[in-house]
């Protein structure tokens, strides 16, 4: 048993190894076949691919044969070159063709489609290139103390071939010959071959598959000895220039510098240079500050006969300092009561070729109480202003770089009340520029004290310009000024103990029409009298000196013309107009003109003719009225449609009413009768009856005396005491309405009020009669004057004329009546009546004509409220 356990842990680990091993194998395998590594495993062909040569010259036509191993018609062969199909033919198995090689190492590839696969039939590796060409330069160098000689080739063209170079160095006397192989172009040979007083024959040959070149040079030991390389070890930087410190083993040499940017890749250009002394040179170039460069040496015996250039020397050049004052100019306000001056001051950034230095900030200094003041302004500004005591007379203004600050340059603020000089011409002149000119004949006597003149010109007081020239100038152009902008002008006199007093002018450098029209007010001012009047157009709008104005007169109906006229800019802005016949409303409208044109016509003003005439203003005045009271009303009108729509609600109305209760008088609030919903006025308003007139014998109905009398019974929900007159007893039959041409109408729809109407009906009249109140009511009932029919009503009139609901004494006013057929009818004196199907003892309203009514109104009880005829069924036994 331990054996067969040992023999099966035995062939366990084999069968592990073997796993192992197939695995490895498995690897292997997949990595010769899907790697694609050049020389690591050979293709294996369907065919054979023959060309020409397998190194050829580039260019040229090469024939290619593919040829596959299997002949099978129909197939389609392709020839490609780097990926690029370049031939392709149906064949059966041979192919030929020829194709062009422009490629160094192209691949050719012959392939074949079967099943629409394509199927490798073979390829081949070739190289293209050209034949070595004559070397065009070669020389060869050493220095004095140097044990070699090295030597270098130049090239025109790249073979694309494995090529190879030497050189061979014969002498025609001694038959010396030296030969040795150039790589990468150079080659160094060791001086002591050489006899340094002989002159050798140089051939340098090149070779490869394609062909060879030769040429032929001379050599000289002497001749190629040239001076060491010198070495850059300093640059330094003084008085605005940079010196070059410098070594070299050979002396007497002459030193040559050449430089370039490294931030533009510029080309190198040679410096101009001067000799300090041994080992010290200055360059005279200036360079632009803050820009790295690259500066290489080199020393020459003779032009011809020079050294290799140095090792490259980087440097960045500093800066310069400002040698120049900036341009300086102010601004003053004084205030003489607060004895304090508000200046502004300006200054003019320097040019890039007047700094050179980065900047860094601008200092502005001022003397005061014996104290100095200093000020540091931001490098981006040009203006900076300060309060003054008036003893302040003078302040300075300096630019600080990264080099250094530039000289302080004074500002004056001191008046010298000296005259202003004449300004004598002030006009525009082409290109967008404007010409003045001055005279300063009266100052000849003080001419020498004059340092120079100051024109200043600005369009806001935030965008003020300034130029200074000598005092010999009597004329200058001004640049940069805006067509259509009104340009303040000044001009100073600039002494060294202050500034003079201002001339002042005002100038376009080129006009341009009006932008706007004036706005334009009309006004009644007598009978058919008129005044119109404008405004002056904003400076902005004017863009040029306005020179008159044009008012125009047109209809307002069809803004057909009527008139215009014509008036001066110096005339007042008004003016006034008689109105002729037929006098019909009308508008007025201004525009402005300048030198440039008119402008175009401002806002009209309407003068509106009817009874009264109404113009301009006042017109919109009303208007705007007219718009602030349908505002007003607007605002007004949301909140009470809210409150309407709210009204709506039932529980929002008893909430309401129950708050103003609560809030008021108790009699304000009594729950008054509803005349609209009594059944008389329902009846009234039917008009699908036809109308009556009044009988001879209606009058009004008589006064009745008001006496109390006691209740027969006692209700809880007492009915208001019912005003009667002592009339004769009326004898009760069983219909006593036989004198009474009250005719019950038999109809199909029946007037019932719904549930939701007697609800809403109950609630209004029953608050009101559960209503506390002092007054006991007294409700008698006399039933033998009550007409009665077999019928159903819900309600009854009040002597108040509200509809009362009789629901409620069904059980002492009548008793259940046997049922009626439908189609029974029932005779009394001669008037048939249908009754319908009672099935309770309720009230049902009934159908009243008007032609009957009027009768009923006279025969019924007086106690019948406002004269009608009501009717109930009542018991037979009664």
């Amino acid at each position: 048993m331990d054996t067969l356990f040992i023999n099966h842990r035995a062939s366990g680990r084999q069968r592990h190894d073997m796993d192992i091993f197939i695995g490895v194998c498995q690897v292997v395998f997949l990595l010769l076949f899907n790697l694609n590594l050049c020389g690591c495993y050979r293709v294996v062909c369907a065919g054979r691919l023959k060309v020409e040569s397998d190194i050829i010259h580039m260019g040229t036509s090469l024939t290619v044969h593919c040829q596959s191993n299997t002949e099978r018609c129909g197939r389609q062969f392709a020839i490609e070159i780097d990926g690029q199909t370049v031939f392709e033919i149906t064949n059966c198995s041979v192919i030929t063709t020829e194709i062009t090689v422009n490629q160094p190492n192209p691949r050719v590839l012959c392939k074949v489609k079967e099943n629409n696969k394509w199927h490798l039939v073979c390829r081949q590796n070739l190289k293209a290139g050209y034949p070595p060409s004559k070397p065009t330069k070669f020389a060869c160098i050493t220095h004095r103390y140097s044990e070699y000689v090295n030597c270098s080739m130049g090239v025109l063209t790249e073979t694309h071939l494995l090529t190879n170079y030497t050189v061979q160095f014969k002498h025609e006397r001694t038959s010396q010959s030296l030969l040795y192989e150039i790589k990468n172009g150079h080659v160094s040979i060791p001086r002591s071959v050489f006899n340094e007083t002989m002159t050798y024959q140089v051939l340098v040959k090149g070779r490869n598959a394609l062909g060879e070149a030769n040429s032929t040079f001379t050599f000289s030991v002497l001749d190629s000895v040239i001076p060491s390389t010198p070495e850059i070890t300093k640059v330094e930087f003084k008085n605005r220039s940079f010196i070059i410190h410098w070594k070299s083993d050979d002396p007497s040499v002459k030193p040559e510098l050449r430089f370039r940017s490294i931030h533009n890749n510029q080309d190198w250009g040679l410096g101009s240079v001067i000799e300090l002394q041994a080992g010290l040179i200055q360059m005279q170039e200036s360079l632009v500050p803050f820009i790295p460069y690259q500066l290489e040496l080199r020393v020459c015996v003779t032009s011809a006969n020079c050294s290799m250039w140095s090792r490259t020397f980087n440097i960045t050049i500093p800066g310069k300092a400002p040698t120049s004052k900036l341009d300086v100019w102010r601004d003053i306000t004084k205030n003489t009561v607060d004895q304090h001056q508000d200046v502004t001051v300006f200054w003019k950034p320097y040019t890039p070729d007047n700094n050179s230095g980065g900047l860094l900030q601008y200092k502005l200094s001022y003397k005061e109480k014996g104290r100095v003041h200093e000020l540091n302004c931001s490098a981006y500004a040009t203006q900076y202003t300060l309060r003054l005591s008036l003893e302040v007379t003078e302040m300075n203004v300096s630019a600080v770089t990264s080099s250094g600050s530039s000289p302080s340059a004074p500002v004056n603020l001191i008046y010298t009340g000296k005259p202003a000089p004449i300004i004598t011409h002030l006009s525009p002149a082409p290109g967008g520029t404007v010409r003045l000119g001055w005279d300063l004949s009266h100052y000849r006597k003080g001419l020498e004290r004059i340092m120079g003149i100051v024109i200043q010109w600005q369009q806001s007081p935030m965008a003020l310009q300034w130029k200074k020239l000598g005092k010999d100038y009597n004329n200058t152009f001004l640049e940069g000024m805006q067509d259509g902008v009104l340009y303040n002008i000044s001009l100073y006199i600039e002494e060294a103990n202050g500034i003079s007093d201002p001339a002042f002018g005002q100038v376009y450098s080129k006009e341009k029409k009006p932008l706007i029209g004036p706005d334009v007010s009309v006004n009644p001012v007598g009978d058919k009298h008129i005044l119109i009047e404008w405004k002056e157009l904003d400076q902005e709008n004017q863009r040029g000196f306005i020179t008159h104005y044009t008012i125009y007169f047109q209809r307002h109906k069809d803004k057909m013309l009527l008139h215009n006229t014509t008036l001066p800019s110096a005339y007042p802005r008004s003016l006034s107009w008689k109105l002729q016949d037929p006098l019909e409303s009308f508008d007025v409208l201004v525009s402005a003109w300048n030198s440039a044109g008119e402008g175009p016509k401002g806002k009209a003003a309407t003068c509106y003719i009817h009874r009264s005439m109404t113009c301009g203003k006042m017109f919109e005045t009303n208007k705007n009225t007219d718009k602030m009271i349908a505002g007003f009303c607007l605002v007004a009108a949301v909140p009470m449609v809210i409150l309407a729509n709210l009204m709506y609600l039932k529980c929002v109305r008893q909430r309401m009413m129950k708050m103003c209760m609560s809030m008021g008088v108790s009699w304000l609030f009594e729950n008054l009768p509803k005349f609209d919903n009594s059944n008389a006025i329902k009846l009234l308003k039917d008009e699908s009856y036809s109308g009556w007139e009044p009988l001879p014998r209606d009058i009004d109905p008589p006064l009745t005396p008001v006496e109390e009398v006691n209740p027969s019974w006692t209700r809880q929900d007492s009915y208001p005491t019912v005003l009667h007159q002592d009339v004769p007893e009326i004898p009760v039959e069983r219909q006593s309405c036989i004198e009474c041409p009250y005719k019950p109408q038999r109809t199909e729809d029946v007037y019932e009020t719904t549930e939701e109407e007697v609800k809403e009906e109950e609630e209004d009249q029953f608050s009101l009669l559960m209503s506390p109140s002092p007054v006991p009511y007294d409700f008698s009932w006399d039933l033998t004057s009550i007409p009665v029919i077999n019928s159903r009503l819900n309600s009854f009139l009040t002597i108040d004329g509200g509809l009362g609901s009789l629901s409620v004494l069904g059980s002492f006013l009548s008793t259940p009546l046997p049922a009626l057929h439908n189609d029974e009818v029932m005779e009394n004196d001669g008037k048939n009546m249908e009754a319908d199907e009672l099935g309770h003892s309720t009230f049902i309203s009934q159908t009243v004509h008007c032609s009957d009514l009027e009768s009923c109104r006279i025969n019924s009880s007086p106690y019948s409220p406002q004269g009608i005829c009501f009717r109930f069924s009542i018991p037979e036994d009664v």
